[in-house]
């Protein structure tokens, strides 16, 4: 087993945390993984500490908020497993898994301890492994060379009666210091009498081939009381059968031996204990009838081993192991163990767990719950021709993973499209984060988006912190108000679009990141271009797949469904029964122009629910706000200067006809400057 490394079985982080995620965020993580600890890795990729799910409970247990970070948790001094260092001490901390660390820090892999017994099991089931731990069991001193006369083996009985070193194996017989034992082992003399450092032994030997393939191993049995009544070829086998039988009842392993045809032909006292049957009784039976779920006849008739395979008996799961038995080349049955042992500890491990993974679902809940996208397109309620179409093509913008710009005028709905096309995207099952850039200051907006290494600037948390580009990993992030976005903070948006990695403030290094960005914003982009105020690049770069969502007064028609919707919607919330609007209350919402749109709409149907009776099923006009009920909304005559902005706004829609919609052109025949042009585009919606 000295020969195994860590790094020979160690296996890939499932996941890599970081100092500065939150207990929900790392909960989250952690959720329907195989594995129940992840390692904490800084900035700089060196394993600051170990997170188990079992730390991660007694944290909420102790009513820690779910926003604590986990660098206030983690395991800082649990122990760290070096790429050539021998596990057996640090597994004696019981850990669910141990990074695997190298010289100078750096994670390698994750350790566990469950592939290490398995590791253990198949090493001694590895020849001479095998035949090392059988000896430590048997009572009479024995010796096992192989066929160039190297000790291979010593067990303890030899080593006390012939004054040899365990540690000794390895050495050749002819190097013996005693004349005796080294003739005996180098002639081919068994059942034979030997004095050795003044005790007779009678003395036996036995050739026999490791394995199908393998090589010749000679046992040395050394008798000290050989005066026994029985014949000396009586006595010879009587005491292997003894010899093996000591064996397999010293072991706390339940062990089965079958012949080629199935047979049981040993088992030990442990196992037939276990399986409540009397071991004398089931001698000569096929192995299938006492151990059902077996498959001890299968290898016995193949000669292929099975190593550490996860065995039902009697209502839960053990480790079995099954070996070939060969003699001088030919298949004569199998031998098998099974681990039982700690059984008990199993049972209570796995309704340890159950419980965990009981109250980690919950919590998990609560964090999918802040980080999902929460409307979907059949949410998105319209009947209209333009509303249709948008809703069509915010659809096929979900079969892809191509960028997306959301344009459109405040309370269009801009945000319930960018829900709607996560939820529908082959990136549902992964975190929807939202960014307003239009909301933080911006002086902070690079370290809340990209994130920042510990030291990086005054105030700057210990451990540092992870961005909403790194935390959207995996799923969508969503940039609302992006017409807002600082130049120099354009520039390192278009390197992540460009390069697929983000760079934390203070850092020297980048992080890949599989990210999908929607953006969203109600402003003239191309217009910003012209007046420098939006990188062209970085427009080309997120207009690859563009919706305009339209205005409500461009689509009035939508109010018939809009309208009942709304009612239904806030007179759940408020609990009354308002369903619908009689006919002067919907003349009065169907003439108004709607400036905040959608959002406009649905503030305005719950006040009008708000003022509404007990009892009253339909909203009136004295419901409504005096913006849609005053003069304004009863039309009357245009004045003059409506008229003269009609005109304007058709003489501007001819020329840019006339210059196939290029603005600067168009500014030209109008006479006007193309800022003047911009402005009036802008003020009668002609974009």
């Amino acid at each position: 087993m000295d020969g195994i490394r860590p790094t020979d079985i160690m296996k890939p982080a499932q996941i890599t945390l970081h100092p500065e995620d939150t207990i929900q965020f790392a909960a989250g993580k952690l959720y329907g993984l195989t594995h129940t600890a992840a390692p904490v890795l800084g900035d700089d990729g060196s394993v600051r500490g170990i997170l188990q799910e079992e730390t991660l409970m007694n944290a909420l247990i102790k009513g820690l908020s779910t926003q604590t970070v986990i660098a206030e948790i983690i395991e800082q001094h649990s122990p760290l497993l070096h790429e050539d260092e021998h596990p057996e001490q640090k597994i004696a901390w019981k850990p669910a898994q141990l990074p695997v660390v190298s010289e100078n820090n750096q994670l390698l892999g994750m350790f566990s301890p469950g592939d290490w017994l398995r590791a253990k099991e198949r090493a001694h089931l590895d020849t001479w492994a095998l035949l090392q731990a059988m000896a430590d069991h048997c009572k009479q001193a024995l010796l096992i060379t192989d066929e160039n006369a190297v000790i291979k083996v010593i067990n303890d009985k030899a080593s006390a009666s012939f004054q040899l070193p365990v540690t000794g194996a390895g050495m050749s017989v002819y190097d013996l210091a005693e004349d005796d034992l080294k003739r005996v082992l180098t002639e081919e003399e068994t059942n034979a009498y030997v004095t050795i450092n003044s005790t007779t032994y009678r003395f036996t030997q036995e050739k026999t081939n490791c394995g199908k393939n393998g090589k010749q191993a000679v046992f040395h049995f050394f008798y000290s009381d050989p005066s026994e009544a029985l014949n000396e070829e009586q006595q010879h086998w009587k005491q292997r059968a003894e010899t093996m039988e000591s064996m397999m009842e010293l072991t706390h392993d339940g062990v089965v031996m079958v012949d080629a045809s199935g047979r049981i032909t040993m088992l030990s006292q442990e196992y037939a204990d276990f399986l409540e049957l009397n071991a004398e009784d089931v001698i000569g039976q096929h192995v299938k009838d006492v151990i059902p779920s077996t498959r001890m006849h299968i290898v016995a008739e193949t000669g292929k081993p099975e190593i550490a395979d996860i065995q039902p008996i009697k209502g839960d799961y053990m480790v079995a192991s099954r070996m070939p038995i060969y003699r001088d080349g030919k298949l004569e049955g199998a031998v098998g163990k099974v681990l039982f042992k700690n059984l008990g500890g199993f049972k209570a491990l796995k309704s340890r767990i159950e419980g965990m993974e009981k109250e980690l679902d919950s919590y998990r809940g609560e964090f999918l719950e802040s980080n999902r996208a929460n409307y979907r397109f059949e949410e998105l309620i319209g009947s209209s021709k333009s509303w249709q179409e948008v809703v069509n093509l915010g659809k096929k913008a979900s079969a892809n993973d191509s960028n997306v710009l959301l344009l459109g005028e405040s309370g269009t709905g801009k945000e319930l499209f960018a829900h709607a096309i996560h939820n529908e995207s082959a990136r549902a099952p992964g975190p929807f984060i939202k960014v307003n850039c239009a909301a933080i200051p911006g002086d902070l907006i690079e370290s809340e988006l990209f994130g920042y290494v510990e030291g990086s600037f005054t105030g700057a948390k210990k451990g540092g912190k992870k961005g909403k580009f790194e935390a959207a990993n995996g799923g969508t992030i969503f940039l609302d108000e992006i017409g807002e976005l600082p130049l120099h903070m354009q520039v390192k948006l278009l390197r992540v679009l460009q390069e697929r990695e983000v760079e934390k403030v203070g850092s020297t290094s980048a992080k890949k990141v599989n990210i999908r960005v929607i953006a969203a914003t109600n402003r003239d982009l191309e217009r910003m271009i012209d007046d420098g105020e939006f990188r062209l690049d970085l427009y080309y770069r997120m207009n690859v797949f563009s919706l305009v969502i339209p205005p409500l007064r461009k689509r009035p028609e939508d109010l018939q469904t809009l309208v009942p919707y709304f009612l239904q919607k806030v007179s759940k919330r408020y609990r009354k029964q308002v369903t619908a609007a009689d006919e002067q209350a919907m003349g009065k919402l169907l003439a108004y122009s709607w400036p905040g749109n959608t959002r406009e709409l649905e503030n305005v149907i719950e006040r009008a629910v708000n003022l509404a009776e007990y009892g009253e099923t339909r909203i009136q006009e004295r419901h409504l706000p005096e913006k849609l009920t005053g003069e304004r909304a009863l039309e009357p005559p245009e004045p003059l200067t409506d008229v003269l902005e009609q005109a304007e706004k058709e003489a501007i829609k001819s020329a840019l006809r006339a210059a196939s919609g290029n603005k600067s052109k168009a500014a030209k025949m109008l006479a006007i400057s193309r800022t003047a042009l911009y402005e009036k585009l802008t003020k009668y919606a002609l974009q």
